[in-house]
């Protein structure tokens, strides 16, 4: 184990030229230090509210997001780094949080929402792990459906169908080698899962090539997360760059990055309809009680993401989470605090506010949220 560290020590110091080396080692030493996982035993019965942040900042609610306490933490850290934290997802009593990108990348998880393990059981050694269960692929955002989580982000799919006890990948470095198209190249793939009928993950990854679709790249799976076929859409000639992707079961709703244009689609990402004016610019899209919200200065709401209609001013900016009984919660990744409304966005409450300790750089506020039920 002890020359895996090393390994990942020279490994995070390569990428991270500017970060000291101590910061770094103490960054893997915390992540070695926290339990395996893979025996978890959802009891899905407490509705619960979980939020994260960089540093491995995980913050939940189990009184409808009256009260908030931190459960996690890792290391201090920015947009880069061991501790870079972006995304969390919730399946089947679990909640899953990724830590790490640009560096060594873990899953952590919990069926309480208050005592949170590595993911994986560590039976699965991944190639990207070179030797160490507790590092999986660089991941972007995870999504979830049908018992399976997926994981999203830089060239490599990865997918558990049972909770951290086993583990698969998909690598797209030559898997599309004979495309027409020519040679991929993507990053920052974040995904969605489009609902049961039809049991499709579909990722979007940004376009880092010269020539192709400014929009970026679609992906889609249709065997819950195992493989992959790189999509050619109709419909997002228009678009000329790449913004955030939503779903409402088999509705997807696509925005650029300005998010002043929505495309729409109910098969799979295959076609889309659009653009479709949004009358707003740089927000947050997110999904909440039925309802797609983009929120930033002028805030818009819709249920067709077709037709879009203003929102009350004291909706806030950034990312809205809505609760099983409707009670809606706002994060932001420039805010430190979270705030709650109980009647449909139209007054807000700040019921949680934190200050980093150590802030390295980047946004340093809470960037994704989930709601589920767990075990009490």
């Amino acid at each position: 184990m002890y020359r895996f560290l090393c390994f990942f020590i020279v490994a995070a110091s390569l990428l991270h030229a500017g970060e000291p080396p101590d910061s770094v080692a103490a960054a893997e030493k915390r992540r070695e230090e926290i339990p395996l996982g893979g025996d978890f035993n959802p009891n899905p019965k407490v509705p619960a509210f979980v939020v994260v942040g960089h540093g491995g900042r995980i913050i939940m609610s189990k009184d409808d997001g009256k009260t908030w306490t931190q459960t996690f933490f890792g290391k201090p850290g920015a947009d880069h780094g061991v501790w870079a934290t972006k995304s969390v997802v919730y399946e089947g009593g679990v909640f899953a949080v990724a830590v790490g990108w640009g560096a060594p990348t873990s899953y952590l998880a919990s069926d309480d929402a208050v005592h949170w393990r590595h993911l994986t059981s560590g039976k699965t050694r991944l190639q990207e792990s070179k030797g160490n269960p507790r590092v999986m692929p660089q991941t972007w955002a995870l999504v979830a459906g049908k018992g399976v989580i997926v994981g999203t982000g830089y060239m490599t799919m990865v997918a558990t169908p049972d909770f951290g006890k086993s583990f698969s990948t998909f690598g797209m470095w030559g898997a599309f080698k004979d495309d027409p198209r020519g040679k991929l190249s993507t990053h920052h793939i974040g995904a969605v899962y489009c609902g049961d009928a039809s049991g499709r993950f579909l990722a979007l990854g940004d376009n880092r090539g010269d020539t192709g679709p400014k929009f970026g790249h679609l992906f889609a799976s249709d065997d819950l997360g195992k493989t992959w076929r790189w999509l050619a859409p109709k419909g997002l000639d228009a678009s000329t760059s790449r913004g955030e992707m939503v779903g409402i079961g088999s509705l997807l709703v696509m925005t650029d990055k300005d998010a002043a244009n929505a495309w729409c689609s109910t098969d799979g990402g295959e076609s889309w309809d659009g653009p479709r004016p949004t009358g707003t610019q740089r927000a947050t899209l997110s999904t909440a009680g039925g309802k797609f919200w983009l929120c930033g200065k002028d805030s818009r709401a819709s249920t067709d993401g077709r037709t879009w209609r203003a929102l009350p001013a004291a909706v806030p900016e950034g990312r809205i989470i809505a609760s099983g009984k409707g009670t809606l919660v706002s994060i932001d990744r420039r805010r430190f605090n979270i705030l709650r409304s109980t009647d449909g966005g139209e007054t807000w409450q700040e019921v949680h506010s934190y200050q980093p300790a150590d802030i390295q750089g980047g946004a340093q506020g809470l960037r994704d949220g989930a709601w589920g039920l767990v075990a009490p």
